[in-house]
């Protein structure tokens, strides 16, 4: 059973699995009794896949249509938000229908910071950082600070 700092909402006809040891919100972190963490599967065979001791701080929004994977030991920092789909079609005439389908992997030990957006074909590699503020998309390496709009790889993480 995870650890709830806050409100917890889930909507969606589709499947959340979460491992062992997970946090979800912080008491003692911002904006508290302001928000809640949502998680939406929201398609019948749609994947929201979280590992065993995943931290997050509050205001996490993770909305699936697809599949999104967030692996062990992964720190999400507050108003997050993780997607692996287009909300609306980019076609004017399609703008009511769900866009693109895709799926988002977050490696193990990641660091997600602040005000992240995690759009869809996202794969993060384990032990890598994303900055504060940043719009993800696309495929990063292990081991590395990614950042910006749109994110790129800032540089490496060693030892």
């Amino acid at each position: 059973m995870p650890s709830l700092g806050q409100l917890l909402l889930v909507r969606g006809e589709g499947k959340i699995i979460v491992g062992k040891n997970c946090l979800f919100g912080i008491k003692r972190g911002g904006y508290n009794y302001k928000g809640v963490i949502e998680f939406q599967p929201r398609e019948k065979n749609s994947q929201i896949i979280i590992e065993d001791d995943v931290q997050t701080n509050n205001n996490l929004f993770i909305c699936a249509a697809n599949k999104i994977v967030i692996s062990s030991n992964t720190l999400i920092g507050q108003n997050v938000t993780i997607m692996d789909f287009e909300a609306h079609g980019i076609n004017p005439s399609k703008r009511n229908e769900l866009g693109t389908i895709g799926e988002v992997f977050i490696g193990a030990n990641v660091w997600i910071g602040n005000n992240v957006v995690i759009l869809k074909n996202t794969s993060i590699g384990k032990n890598s950082i994303v900055a504060v503020g940043s719009v993800v998309s696309g495929k990063f390496p292990d081991n590395v600070i990614i950042g910006g709009i749109p994110a790129k790889v800032i540089r490496e993480i060693t030892d």
